[in-house]
C-alpha cells in the first residue's frame, strides 16, 4: 500500500500541475494600413480579472504567465476603446501567438493563424507588394506549401488550385464573408479584383475548424478596405509590351512569325479612392460613414503560334493526289462545301509538319475585362456598425480555340462572363461589465449572367444533310 501512494503521489502531482500550469500571449498591434501601433494598451480580461501591459515601438505586446481561461482583449489607443468581437482562449501551458489589427471602423479584430494545420496571412501593403501576373490575387495561394494550380475547370481568371492533393473544386473563397466561389469549376470569382483594394489575405488548409469550411481542401478570406476619416486614393497603369521584351533563343522570324518576337500587349489600369461620405450642407459623415470605390481595367492581345493542316488548291476542287503515289483520286465537291472550303486559307509552308497542306500563321487572342467594386460602412453606434458591398465583373475573351481564329474570324467561340455580388453585413457588439457577446448577421447572393447575345454568332450555322449513296 505503502509503495502504490509512493507511486502514484509523483503522477498526481504532475496532473495537478499539467492542469494549473501558466499560459503566455505574446503578439503585435497594427493600424488598418498595417503600420505598427506604439504605446497602445493591451487588456486581458477573464471574469473579474483584468492584465494589462503597453506595445512596444514595434507594435509587440506580451503577457507571461497568465492563468489558463477565456479572456476578452481590449485595446486602448488615441482617446478610444476597441473590444475584439470574439474571446480568446488559452489553455493551460499555451505559449500562443496572436496579432491584433485595428480597423478603419474603429474596431479591432484577432488576426492569429485559425486552427487549420496550414495556409498563408498576407496584410494589405504585402499583397500590394508583391508582384503579381494580371494582379490576380489567387496566385498568392501558391506561397503556401500543398498548394499548386490545378489545369482542370481553370477558364481565363477563374484558376483552380489544388491544396494538399484534394480536388480544386473543392477549395473555397469568401470575401468579406460572402461565399464568392465559382459554383460550376471552383476557384475564385472576382481573382481579378483590385488588390490595392484587398485589406487582407487569409488562407487556412488542412484540418480546418468548422466555423470556416464546407470544401475539404482549402479556405481563403478575402477583406476589402474600408473608408476613413481621410481622403486617400491611388491611381496607377501597368504596362506590358512585346517592345520591351528581349528575343529568346527560340523566337526566329519564321512564316508564322515574320516579325523579331511575337506580338503582345498588355495593359492593365485603375483607381482606388475612399474617405468619410461627404454632403456639404447636408451630411457629414466623419466618424460614422465611409465609403471605398475602386475600378480596375484589364486589356490584352497575345499572339499564338499556330500550324494546322488545310486543303491545297487541288483537293478544294476534289482532286487528291497524296493518297496514292502516281494516281490522282477525284472526289466530288458538295456545292453547299465549297463555300466554307474557300474560307480556308491556302497552304504557305510546305517544308513544314503536315507537308503540302501545312499553314502557319499568327493569331491573336484579345482579352477584355472591367469590375469595379463600392463599400459602404456606416457606424450606427459604439456597439452596431453596418457595411454594404456591390461588386461587378464583366470578362470578354480569351477565345477558347485561336486555331479556328487563324483560319477565319468568325470560326472562334468567344468566352464572356458576367458576375455581380451584393453583400450586406450588421454586426453588433454589446458589453456589460465582465461579458462580452457579439453577433454578426450576413446577406449576400451572387449572380453569374449567361453569355452575352453579342458574344454569340449572328445567326446559326447550317451544315449540309449528308445524302445516301446509291445502291
Amino acid at each position: 500500500m505503502g509503495c502504490n501512494a509512493l507511486i502514484l503521489l509523483p503522477l498526481l502531482l504532475q496532473s495537478l500541475f499539467a492542469q494549473t500550469a501558466p499560459a503566455s500571449l505574446t503578439g503585435s498591434l497594427r493600424d488598418a494600413a498595417g503600420q505598427p501601433v506604439a504605446l497602445a494598451k493591451v487588456k486581458l480580461r477573464v471574469e473579474s480579472k483584468e492584465v494589462e501591459t503597453l506595445t512596444g515601438t514595434d507594435g509587440g505586446f506580451e503577457f507571461r504567465a497568465i492563468a489558463a481561461g477565456k479572456y476578452s482583449i481590449a485595446v486602448e489607443w488615441g482617446g478610444s476603446t476597441a473590444v475584439t468581437p470574439n474571446q480568446l482562449e488559452l489553455a493551460p501551458g499555451a505559449q500562443l501567438r496572436q496579432s491584433l489589427r485595428l480597423t478603419a471602423a474603429g474596431g479591432v479584430v484577432l488576426q492569429a493563424d485559425s486552427q487549420a494545420t496550414g495556409g498563408e496571412q498576407l496584410s494589405g501593403k504585402q499583397v500590394s507588394a508583391i508582384p503579381l501576373n494580371k494582379r490576380d490575387f489567387s496566385q498568392l495561394l501558391l506561397l503556401a506549401a500543398g498548394t499548386q494550380t490545378d489545369t482542370n475547370g481553370a477558364a481565363n481568371f477563374t484558376q483552380q488550385f489544388t491544396v494538399n492533393g484534394q480536388r480544386g473544386s473543392a477549395t473555397v473563397f469568401a470575401m468579406d464573408g460572402i461565399d464568392t466561389t465559382d459554383p460550376e469549376m471552383g476557384g475564385a470569382t472576382f481573382s481579378n479584383f483590385n488588390v490595392d483594394a484587398i485589406e487582407e489575405i487569409n488562407s487556412s488548409s488542412g484540418v480546418m475548424p468548422a466555423d470556416i469550411g464546407h470544401g475539404a481542401a482549402g479556405f481563403t478570406a478575402i477583406t476589402s478596405k474600408a473608408g476613413s476619416n481621410d481622403l486617400h486614393g491611388s491611381l496607377f497603369e501597368f504596362v506590358r509590351n512585346a517592345a520591351f521584351d528581349a528575343r529568346n533563343f527560340f523566337d526566329r522570324r519564321s512564316i508564322a512569325q515574320p516579325g523579331r518576337i511575337p506580338p503582345f500587349a498588355r495593359n492593365e489600369f485603375g483607381l482606388t479612392n475612399g474617405g468619410p461620405v461627404r454632403i456639404p450642407g447636408v451630411y457629414d459623415g466623419r466618424n460614422r460613414t465611409f465609403y471605398f470605390a475602386q475600378y480596375q481595367g484589364f486589356r490584352q492581345v497575345l499572339g499564338t503560334t499556330q500550324v494546322l493542316p488545310v486543303p491545297t488548291a487541288q483537293e478544294r476542287q476534289g482532286v487528291d493526289t497524296t493518297a496514292f503515289p502516281g494516281d490522282a483520286l477525284i472526289v466530288p465537291v458538295d456545292a453547299r462545301i465549297a463555300p466554307v472550303l474557300a474560307r480556308y486559307p491556302l497552304p504557305n509552308d510546305p517544308q513544314g509538319p503536315y507537308g503540302a497542306r501545312t499553314y502557319a500563321t499568327s493569331s491573336k487572342v484579345r482579352t477584355q475585362t472591367d469590375q469595379f467594386s463600392v463599400r459602404l460602412d456606416h457606424k450606427l453606434s459604439d456597439k452596431l456598425a453596418l457595411f454594404g458591398r456591390f461588386n461587378l465583373n464583366n470578362v470578354d475573351g480569351p477565345l477558347t480555340n485561336p486555331s479556328q481564329t487563324a483560319i477565319d474570324p468568325s470560326f472562334g467561340i468567344p468566352y464572356c462572363d458576367r458576375e455581380g455580388c451584393t453583400d450586406t453585413t450588421l454586426e453588433t457588439r454589446l458589453r456589460w461589465t465582465t461579458i462580452f457577446c457579439s453577433a454578426k448577421f450576413t446577406t449576400g447572393c451572387e449572380t453569374t449572367w449567361p453569355t452575352s447575345p453579342r458574344c454569340l454568332p449572328s445567326a446559326p450555322r447550317v451544315w449540309p444533310t449528308p445524302r445516301p449513296e446509291p445502291r
